[in-house]
């Protein structure tokens, strides 16, 4: 017996496990159209729900942005460079460049299109310019 996709991520979850996301925003249109664009995720029309690897949840609106107190989500990304653009042409800003985190890793943080703040980690590969500090 086949299970659908809802119930097998369901079962797949352990104990401690992030599942399921609030991300504060005063626009949901807004914020749903600003990580379709710059991280991928998947977004419904009509309600205020999304999909990124691996976690599920919803965009509030009754709830504002905390940009100096609470925890901070870190999204990995591909390219560091390609997505500060993206992050910029979308409505987010930069609020930390991005700076080297040992040998092999980058660290950026932005604010989204509704003021919230996201780390982005980069993985830098020898030799590949996708995640070098400009």
């Amino acid at each position: 017996m086949t299970q659908d996709p809802e119930t097998a991520r369901t079962l797949g979850l352990v104990h401690g496990q992030v599942c399921y996301l609030q991300l504060p925003a005063a626009d949901r249109n807004r914020a749903a159209a600003f990580y379709r664009a710059v991280f991928g995720w998947q977004t419904e029309t009509h309600h205020p729900d999304f999909d990124s690897p691996g976690l599920i949840g919803q965009w509030v609106e009754d709830r504002r942005p905390a940009p100096g107190a609470g925890p901070v989500l870190w999204l990995a990304v591909a390219d560091m460079n390609e997505t500060l653009g993206q992050v910029t042409r979308h409505g987010g800003q930069i609020l930390e460049p991005p700076v080297p985190d040992g040998p092999a890793r980058i660290l950026a943080t932005i604010a989204d299109s509704e003021g919230n703040p996201l780390g982005l980690v980069g993985h830098a590969c020898p030799g590949s310019p996708a995640n070098r500090v400009p």
